[in-house]
């Protein structure tokens, strides 16, 4: 699914700066195996994204805070997570998971556990492994100057409570009414009935005139 970069807050912080600010997204041992602009399907597309090797089932970890825009399913990231950032104007994305522990719509926070290491998708006949990749606007971005440097951590950060973001609801207008059995009081009906014989007598007039 595409966004549109208008929809996001911009930041001007270089890679290197940021990389110091997120964590790694794979918590525990591995390895980065394949990187942006690799060769796919024999040179017909370039790889999108960096894949970091891990053990099936071994923590990925958002990146930053943020909250869930996606977690899907198909035949070629397999299932998927993709998160906004809240600080940057990037979304990252998290594919070929064995588990998604997130919900669409759900905050996150640096270091949250989102899902396990897998191979769903179109790598199930590879090592499982986490592709990952970061997103700005319409456009796929080379992740590794964002994380090559960051801190990798030996297990995820304690999740915060389940919270899902919400835009706030406009109040609804109540019609205010006159009660039905509300009576009106005799100046009120006086006055009215002034007005009423004022605009019948001229109406009368000229008619005669």
């Amino acid at each position: 699914m595409l966004y549109s970069s208008s929809t996001f807050a911009s930041t001007e912080k270089p890679a290197s700066a940021i990389a110091k600010a997120v964590v790694f997204p794979v918590a525990g041992k591995s390895n980065i195996g394949s990187y942006w602009g690799d060769e796919r399907d024999g040179g017909v597309r370039r790889h999108e994204g960096i894949d970091i090797f891990s053990a099936r089932g071994t923590a990925v970890v958002a990146v930053a805070d943020g909250y869930v825009i996606e977690v899907t399913e198909d035949g070629i990231g397999g299932k998927s997570i993709t998160i906004q950032s809240d600080e940057y104007s990037w979304r990252s994305y998290y594919a070929h998971l064995d588990e998604q522990k997130v919900s669409r719509g759900q905050l996150v926070k640096k270091g949250q556990l989102i899902g396990t290491v897998g191979n769903s998708g179109n790598a199930k006949t590879t090592t499982p492994h986490l592709h990952f990749g970061i997103y700005d606007g319409n456009a796929a971005i080379d992740p590794l100057p964002y994380v090559q440097t960051s801190p990798k951590l030996a297990a995820p950060v304690k999740a915060m409570p389940v919270v899902y973001k919400q835009s706030p609801s406009p109040k609804p207008t109540v019609a205010k009414s006159i009660p039905k059995n509300r009576k009106l009081s005799p100046m009120i009906k006086s006055t009215a009935v002034n007005i009423l014989t004022g605009i019948f007598a001229r109406k009368i007039r000229g008619v005669l005139q």
